[in-house]
């Protein structure tokens, strides 16, 4: 298969290369001696330009002037050395800056603050902490060593690296698209925008969508997702993601020619939205990922995923060339979709089936109450809210698991388009809308009578939004409802009693009705007049 190549933007990392502290006095002399250094290599073809300067560092020298490893650190102030290289063109935007870092066991600041991690067990090491952008992932190491060489610093420093140590921090790829055929990315209902409000829960875990039009339409559109999320779309992904649609600043005073007149799609690394870390061993597979999940969003928007010949649909301008993207074609095993329909569909189902099975009182003001709050809610303030045992509250989420996330106390709707499907249900049931969601098939049968006055329009209300058929046919009434905890029964009951009356019918004849419902132990069939039985009265 045919596709489009990504092309690498930004990478941080940090390499820890722990065979002792050689490279950090290696730098030191140099710097002694001359203050900073400048050098040069030739790589691929590209004349790189590096330095070698230095910074404080705020590190504390070890007690004694020894580290616990018994090397002598004689520096009554630390140094940190920057190490940089930088491709001599006229952008100068390919580049990798390498901060050289002494760690020992112990190594604190000098305000006193630990600096090695607590369980740091490397010993005298360097850390490098790289930050680079336009290159290769897997090429970064290999720049680092030529940079040192350049300036005469040993480049077998940097051929040890510790991969139990090193750590990715972030990595971006990108296309450039062309402006007059990016709207799709971006769009309202585009798969940026429908990635955030599909896929995040509405009430809790981190979310962030950003929609940011104010120099022009599209200028910065980004939504983030857990890797929980990810896997919604890709179910063998496992890394946080953010994806991004963006121009640069100014881009509208660009002549079309420019390439910065056309904007960046990118998937982006977002290693703080987890609890794992990726390694520099991992390169493959979160080249693999961003690349995947670029292509998707194209596929998503309806844009081709290779480049067109100029004659061909969109005349060729879906991509644009810059100085680091070339637009080549490469061979892929797969383009993956992003399956939103699915999803949606998945999530309207679920309400769609609740809801036609019918509501429990308790669940209904469950999801009233999701609905309508702005933050995270728990099963006691439910309770609270709306005069129920809490752990008929609980029960009642129990049983719309499929439409809700219960986590450490809290619970929330489980997505942004859940919550809007049950809106529109919350909505439809109060205007006793027939067809609320498939409730309808619920409704009390005289619900076809054509003057129906203020309070039974009330009472069909009431009987669609929580799941009650009511049978007239035969002598006695039988009251058919949904799946309900025992005590719901006459909590339901006592509550439709009430409708019941005030819509002027017989009061006896539902005391005398039959109810039919289901709770964990199976079917059940109780007379109303049981619902009475501690005291209470009709009428």
């Amino acid at each position: 298969m045919k596709a489009v190549a990504t092309a690498p933007h930004e990478y941080m990392a940090n390499y820890v290369y722990a065979d002792g502290l050689g490279p950090w006095f290696g730098a030191a002399r140099l710097c002694d001696a001359t203050g900073s250094r400048r050098g040069s290599f030739t790589l691929d073809g590209e004349t790189w330009r590096v330095t070698l300067s230095y910074q404080e560092s705020g590190l504390a020298p070890p007690d004694g002037g020894e580290t616990p490893d018994g090397t002598p650190v004689e520096f009554d102030t630390l140094r940190e050395f920057r190490l940089n290289a930088v491709v001599d063109d006229e952008i100068g935007e390919r580049k990798v800056k390498a901060l050289i870092q002494p760690r020992w066991r112990g190594l604190e600041s000098e305000s006193g603050k630990s600096v090695a991690r607590p369980l740091w067990d490397a010993g005298d090491a360097v850390n490098v902490r790289v930050n680079a952008s336009n290159v290769e992932f897997d090429r970064v190491e290999t720049v680092i060593q030529r940079a040192a060489g350049a300036v005469t610093l040993d480049p077998m420093h940097f051929e040890s690296r510790s991969d139990e140590y090193s750590v990715v921090v972030d990595a971006a790829r990108y296309v450039r698209l062309h402006r007059d055929v990016s709207g799709p990315v971006h769009a309202r209902e585009g798969p940026i925008a429908r990635l955030g409000h599909l896929l995040e829960s509405d009430r809790s875990g981190y979310r962030k969508v950003v929609q940011d039009d104010t120099e022009r339409a599209g200028y910065y559109h980004t939504v983030t997702l857990g890797p929980k999320r990810i896997r919604e779309c890709f179910p063998d992904h496992r890394v946080p993601k953010e994806l991004k649609h963006y121009y640069a600043r100014n881009a509208e005073s660009m002549p079309d020619d420019h390439p910065l007149a056309h904007p960046k799609l990118e998937a982006s690394y977002q290693s703080s939205r987890w609890d794992e870390t990726l390694r520099p061993a991992d390169h493959d597979l979160l080249v693999d990922e961003l690349e995947e999940a670029v292509l998707a969003v194209l596929n998503e928007a309806g844009l081709p995923t290779q480049p067109l010949d100029e004659d061909g649909p969109g005349g060729g301008r879906t991509f644009v060339e810059d100085a680091y993207f070339d637009a080549e074609t490469v061979d892929r095993s797969r383009v993956l979709a992003l399956n939103l329909e699915r999803v949606e569909s998945d999530q309207r189902n679920v309400v769609v089936r609740q809801l036609a099975d019918g509501l429990s009182p308790v669940e209904w003001d469950s999801l009233q109450t999701l609905v309508a709050d702005g933050g995270d809610v728990s099963p006691a303030e439910i309770a609270e809210e709306h005069d129920w045992h809490p752990d008929s509250v609980r029960r009642g989420l129990r049983r719309i698991e499929d439409m809700v996330v219960r986590e450490q106390g809290s619970v929330a709707l489980r997505s942004h388009h859940v919550a809007e499907q049950v809106v529109e249900a919350l909505t439809a049931a109060r205007e006793g809308v027939r067809n609320a969601v498939g409730a309808a098939a619920n409704a009390v049968q005289n619900a076809e009578r054509k003057a129906l006055d203020e309070r039974t329009d009330e009472l069909i209300a009431f009987c669609q939004a929580n799941g009650i058929h009511v049978e007239e046919r035969e002598a006695r009434l039988r009251v058919k409802m949904g799946y309900l905890a025992d005590e719901s029964w006459s909590e339901l009951v006592t509550r439709l009693k009430r409708y019941w009356v005030d819509a002027g019918r017989d009061p006896e004849r539902l005391k005398d009705a039959e109810t039919h419902y289901r709770d964990d132990a199976g079917p059940k069939i109780r007379p109303a007049r049981g619902a009475w039985g501690r005291g209470q009265t009709l009428g």
